[in-house]
């Protein structure tokens, strides 16, 4: 993950899930399980997650387990029509039990990482991939396809420099900026693209952003009409610059973790 979650952030997350449905639907002409299947590459019809069991085990480690984390976990995969639960035990032993219960899917999360192991063959999905790739597909629904088109990323670590290689491979122009330069300038050796040298200056010229940065975003260098990816926390925008845009996509949890299910299931699950 970016940035660590708060309960502030999650304790909300299961009663809007209906809401971040719609929302992507209106924006982006996908729901969230045909977002997760674009996301991976592959289609609804390519995949039953009917019958999956998940375990979503509480971790400790750090400073320790959110509330209501794990529980908004479970309800995003159950809202893909999977069956989860979390365990009763965390760490090791909740490992232990979600194994010995046979989940095919086990999800776990410490300060640092977020994952979800598929014990069928030992493969595992990343957050920060996830969430990418999850921002990247809805970007593109919004946009209507990514091809020749100018994004700006902000941010180049772990989710916008992938989401920038996703962009890349979509044959979109892709532009970063961050204000660490060095970042900027190694994601550009690595992947190709143009860096800008002023936030507001390319905030100004981009009809589309891929925000991948906690930082606010002052209203004033919103160019009239674009739409933002925006899975950075927390949220960055005043009202003012809300009413500037013509689209933001933004949640602090269910499209990352849906696409997390999803590519897991994918490793055991698709249709010959």
């Amino acid at each position: 993950m970016m940035t660590r979650l708060t309960d502030d952030m999650v304790k909300d997350i299961i009663a809007s899930l209906g809401s971040t449905d719609r929302m992507l639907v209106s924006l982006t002409g996908m729901n969230t399980l045909e977002l997760a299947c674009d996301a991976v590459g592959i289609t609804p019809d390519m995949i039953d997650l009917r019958g999956i069991r998940v375990g979503v085990v509480p971790v400790t480690s750090g400073l320790g387990v959110i509330r209501k984390f794990s529980e908004s976990v479970a309800e995003i995969v159950r809202n893909l029509g999977m069956e989860s639960a979390v365990t009763e035990a965390s760490d090791v032993a909740g490992l232990a039990e979600a194994l010995s219960a046979g989940c095919e899917i086990v999800f776990m999360a410490d300060d640092v990482q977020f994952i979800a192991v598929n014990t069928k063959n030992g493969r595992h999905s990343d957050n920060s991939f996830s969430t990418a790739a999850g921002y990247v597909s809805a970007l593109k629904g919004a946009a209507g396809g990514l091809a020749d088109r100018k994004v700006l990323v902000l941010g180049a670590g772990r989710v916008g420099g992938t989401a920038a290689e996703l962009m890349v491979s979509m044959h979109a122009e892709v532009t970063v900026y961050d204000t660490d330069r060095k970042k900027s300038e190694d994601l550009s050796r690595r992947v190709g693209i143009k860096i800008a040298d002023d936030l507001g200056d390319a905030l100004l010229s981009h009809d589309l952003v891929f925000n991948a940065s906690p930082a606010p975003i002052s209203s004033d260098n919103i160019r009239e009409g674009s739409v933002f990816s925006s899975p950075g926390i927390p949220f960055p925008f005043d009202d003012t610059g809300i009413k500037k845009t013509k689209a933001i996509i933004h949640d602090p949890l269910d499209i990352g973790a849906a696409v997390m299910a999803v590519q897991s299931a994918s490793f055991s699950r698709l249709k010959p």
